[in-house]
């Protein structure tokens, strides 16, 4: 079949999903508004002004949809709600599945007016909706027609790649994160965490965040100020090829967020068997499972943070009991294989009959 994605063409979830089903040997078009090239498919860059913000769907959604009918595909599929899938209920071409990925849905009571409505006029125009997980799908739900199914389908894990070497107990525990550097994912929390815990430890404990975004130089003066220079390291951007070596080099994952629609990294770290410890809220909890796969704690709440990373450094038996039980976990409900192939059939029944 022929699919034309509207999506973020740089963003790994992205080409994930696009060079999987153009290996599989479907005709893969994609509409984005930031340029990359994606392996297998052909990208179509709209140079829309990002300042312009959601104003920059209105303004091109005409092109866009004479762009769409001239590909003449099978199938639309957008990734993201209030941008890509606005800009594809805007062309208003059909059959259109919206695959809702992140906070959007979750920071829709707290945006204006204009962005619920934004929201439930996208959600109204989609054929079929999925969500990464179950919390997202449940608020999702919200904003769609009455009685419109939203489907999880997550972006799981390839388990061939994320397979964990075994790893030995050793005194000097490295701890580790690896997200955007941007506000809601409570880097900031971590690293206050991480100076508690280094007065209980000292150089026994180090820690490592993968990423880059606004925050970073805000981090690195907090970093200066709490004179964690020599423990703690802002690794930059890693290509998400060199993540399971990141993350094999590490005895506990973090993720600390505020907002997080699903949290795949923590699937992708109990895939390695790590032990995660993270926030309870919004998503997270359907990538960890307190106290089976990982620990969760309240957020923006640092000592507590600290507390849970303290019990993990001083229970390495515990560690490795939820690191085994993640990667357990992740082969039942993430396995890429299994996602990809929900999403296939999903595919094939919109062709087949767009009103199913």
């Amino acid at each position: 079949m022929k699919i034309v994605y509207l999506a973020d063409a740089p963003y790994p979830h992205t080409w994930r999903w696009v060079q999987h089903f153009a290996r599989l040997g479907h005709d893969c078009e994609v509409i984005s508004f930031r340029p990359a090239e994606i392996e297998g498919a052909r990208v179509h860059y709209v140079d829309g002004v990002e300042r312009l913000g959601k104003a920059r769907y209105l303004i091109h959604a005409r092109r866009v949809r004479r762009l769409i009918e001239s590909l003449r595909p099978d199938l639309v599929h957008a990734l993201h709600l209030t941008s890509y899938g606005f800009l594809g209920a805007l062309s208003n071409v059909h059959p259109f599945l919206l695959s809702v990925w992140g906070t959007d849905v979750l920071e829709a009571p707290d945006l204006t007016p204009f962005h619920r409505w934004l929201t439930r006029y996208a959600l109204a125009r989609a054929d079929r909706i999925t969500a990464t997980g179950l919390h997202l799908a449940t608020e999702t739900t919200r904003y769609a027609p009455r009685g419109r199914p939203v489907t999880v389908v997550p972006y799981g894990v390839d388990l061939d790649r994320f397979q964990p070497a075994s790893r030995l107990i050793r005194d000097h525990i490295v701890i580790g994160a690896a997200s955007r550097l941007s506000p809601e994912k409570g880097l900031d929390d971590l690293i206050e965490a991480f100076a508690i815990v280094r007065r209980q430890f000292g150089d026994r404990v180090s820690l490592r965040i993968a990423g880059e975004g606004p925050e970073r130089s805000k981090l690195e003066a907090q970093i200066a100020r709490l004179g964690l220079g020599d423990a703690l390291t802002l690794a930059g951007w890693l290509e998400h090829g060199d993540l399971p070596g990141f993350l094999q080099d590490l005895d506990i994952f973090t993720l600390p967020s505020t907002w997080e629609g699903f949290g795949v990294s923590a699937v992708e770290a109990s895939a390695m068997q790590l032990p995660v410890v993270g926030t309870n809220i919004h998503g997270i909890p359907d990538a960890v499972r307190d106290g089976a796969t990982g620990l969760l704690v309240p957020p923006s709440d640092p000592p507590a943070l600290a507390a849970a990373l303290v019990r993990l450094i001083e229970d390495p038996t515990l560690r490795t009991k939820l690191g085994a039980a993640g990667r357990e976990y992740v082969a039942k409900q993430y396995d890429w294989r299994e996602n990809a192939l929900q999403m296939q059939r999903i595919y094939e029944s919109m062709v087949s009959d767009p009103t199913t």
